[in-house]
């Protein structure tokens, strides 16, 4: 039975009791034999009405009330088994509970993207710098054993660079001593590429942060996946900070699939209530977008 089924019942019970016991004790007052039965006993008689009346009206009282707290109850449980570990969160048949069960469920999934998001980022480092600054550091080892110099002094610099392109993603170091604009130009003459920058608003710490990731791993595919020698970056902010960054490379490959680096952006972005799109561009290459809630404001002509 649905809630407003009950409540109804409940409140035709509540006032039909009353009025049916008043209707009796009209009829015994009115009937000669039965007012002489009631007035002898009228005590006894109005007790067992105000009895009946009393129990009708509190047991529908407590239908009612058992009904309306019973999701409460199942979702109190399952709270319980969550906190055990067992799981999410199932509807438990009210509609404002179920709002309530969906919104916990959407932050236990924001919670697994934190994790894998965190995974994700170790394993990169890690893997960058086993990849690079291990292995070059190996490379002049044996570089060294055999006296060669120049190849020592190769592999060093090459470890060298593993180990700042680890820190930079974790921390980008150009962001504490430059504009963002300028950090981007900067970036993007690193990897030989050439760059335009269109900036329309003054961005947050954090955002400016992300906004570089973003238009870091961009580059970064532009110029390893896609071949390309242009890049344009576009940023702006009102409700929402926009980046967008389009290139003129070879565009995305068919089929696509989604690499480690990409996960991690689109996980940052469901993080912050965003979304991350990868689409071919009118330019020729990829072109991709990333949107999601504007903090506060900093002020004004922090990247200008």
């Amino acid at each position: 039975m649905q809630v407003r089924q009950i409540i109804l019942l409940t409140a035709l019970v509540t006032y039909l009791v009353p009025l049916v016991v008043g209707l009796w004790l009209v009829a015994f007052r009115e009937v000669g034999s039965l007012a002489r039965i009631y007035y002898r006993h009228h005590y006894l008689f109005d007790l067992g009405f105000t009895a009946l009346a009393s129990v009708g009206t509190g047991l529908a009282a407590y239908f009612l009330l058992r009904s309306m707290l019973s999701p409460w109850l199942r979702l109190e449980a399952q709270l319980g088994a969550l906190i055990e570990g067992r799981g999410r969160l199932e509807p438990v048949g009210d509609a404002h509970a179920d709002r309530i069960v969906s919104k916990i469920n959407e932050l236990l999934s924001l919670q697994r993207d934190v994790q894998a998001l965190e995974e994700l980022t170790k394993n990169t480092v890690a893997q960058a710098l086993h990849d690079g600054a291990v292995q070059s550091l190996i490379a002049a080892r044996w570089a060294l054993r055999q006296g060669r110099i120049e190849a020592v002094e190769a592999a060093i610099q090459e470890a060298e660079r593993a180990i700042r392109s680890g820190i930079a993603q974790l921390s980008p170091p150009e962001l504490t001593h430059l504009p963002l604009i300028e950090a981007i130009v900067t970036l993007a003459r690193r990897m030989g590429l050439e760059v335009e920058v269109f900036e329309d608003g003054v961005f947050s710490e954090a955002e400016r942060a992300e906004i570089y990731r973003i238009v870091r791993h961009a580059m970064e595919n532009a110029r390893r996946h896609g071949g390309a020698s242009r890049v344009w970056v576009q940023l702006s902010v009102a409700d929402e900070v926009v980046v967008v960054v389009e290139d003129d490379g070879r565009g995305l490959p068919e089929p696509f699939e989604e690499g480690q680096g990409l996960g991690i952006l689109r996980a940052r972005m469901r993080m912050r209530g965003g979304r991350l799109t990868l689409s071919t561009s009118e330019r020729g290459g990829a072109r991709l977008e990333a949107r999601w809630p504007a903090e506060g404001k900093t002020d004004a002509g922090a990247d200008r």
